[in-house]
């Protein structure tokens, strides 16, 4: 098992650049997205992922068409990674008709299945639960699809963590469970909830290869997941990969903080920045930069403005999906 060394990086089809602006695209979403909940355009709290942008975009780079991904409460770069369009996505997260669900699934729940993006789960631990059932059909349909499973450092005691990993480990199922380690489940630090706070090192339990990726530069986790992807599309069963990431927000709307010492900001690099100094340095001009922040800035305040216009859904319409998804005909 791998720690943070380095790993030979295979042949990506998305380059830095790209993983540049997608970054950057989720980042000015979550940057975003609490202001329109104080223009009362979205409601409910809030769960963000600024600063951990690499590892979200990363991963996703790294997936096929046809592969599906499974997500936790904090899935906005998975989202943009998995190339959802944001005026739906959007007007998903806005209750608004138009939204891949409807309107029903708000920020947190967006499922859009011509994507390969399965409905996240807010249970902590619980996408290890939908990546065994899409494992078991993936390996049964013999197309060498994979399952990218998202899971955070919070889940990693939980039954259905440990239970699930046991069944992928067990079936050697198509899915790469990918941890999120930022360091807290909501306001408790990892060493105050775990002893060995390397939690790649859980692998060996269930005799699944594992590592540990620097979670805040996109291109290693890019390829460290890539690699594991590769292995289960040819068969050779999970991985289970560990990206050491950080928080740099609020866990949701409704934190009152007060859990974290100013001490532990301290050499932090955006991951973003990273991205950029590593472009320029290569000779990538500065102008194509700023042409970027500006795309997605439009980009941006287009899908806001079609989800704000777009109408909300229809009585009659809620009912008769609340019938079709319990196998009958709305009354």
């Amino acid at each position: 098992m791998n720690t943070m060394t380095a790993t030979p990086r295979p042949t990506a089809t998305v380059g830095l650049l790209e993983l540049f602006r997608r970054m950057k695209l989720a980042r000015r979403l979550d940057e975003r997205l609490p202001e329109l909940v104080d223009e009362g355009l979205i409601k409910g709290p809030m769960h963000l992922g600024i600063g951990q942008e690499a590892t979200g975009i990363g991963a996703t780079a790294a997936l096929g068409p046809g592969d599906l991904v499974t997500a936790t409460h904090r899935p906005h770069s998975l989202y943009v990674g998995r190339g959802l369009p944001l005026g739906p996505t959007l007007a998903e997260m806005m209750g608004r008709a138009t939204g891949q669900c409807g309107g029903r699934g708000g920020h947190m729940l967006v499922a859009d299945r011509e994507h390969g993006m399965l409905g996240p789960s807010g249970i902590v631990g619980h996408s290890l639960l939908l990546a065994v059932g899409h494992g078991i059909a993936q390996q049964h349909a013999g197309e060498r699809r994979v399952t990218l499973c998202v899971t955070g450092d919070g889940s990693v005691n939980s039954g259905a963590f440990n239970e699930a990993m046991n069944m992928i480990a067990l079936w050697q199922l198509p899915v790469v469970v990918l941890v999120e380690n930022n360091g807290y489940g909501l306001s408790v630090r990892l060493d105050r909830h775990v002893r060995e706070t390397e939690l790649y090192r859980r692998g060996a339990a269930y005799g699944v290869p594992a590592s540990r990726v620097d979670g805040g530069d996109c291109e290693a986790v890019r390829d460290r997941v890539a690699e594991a992807i590769a292995r289960a599309r040819d068969g050779g069963g999970p991985t289970l990969v560990e990206a050491v990431t950080f928080r740099d927000c609020a866990f949701s709307g409704s934190d009152r903080g007060g859990y974290r010492s100013a001490a532990e900001w301290e050499g932090q690099v955006d991951p973003l920045d990273r991205a950029a100094e590593s472009l320029l340095g290569d000779g990538t001009p500065r102008e194509v930069l700023s042409d970027i922040a500006e795309s997605v800035e439009t980009e941006l305040a287009e899908a806001i403005a079609f989800a704000a216009a777009s109408p909300w859904p229809e009585t009659s319409g809620l009912f008769a999906f609340a019938a079709k998804w319990d196998g009958r005909e709305a009354s």
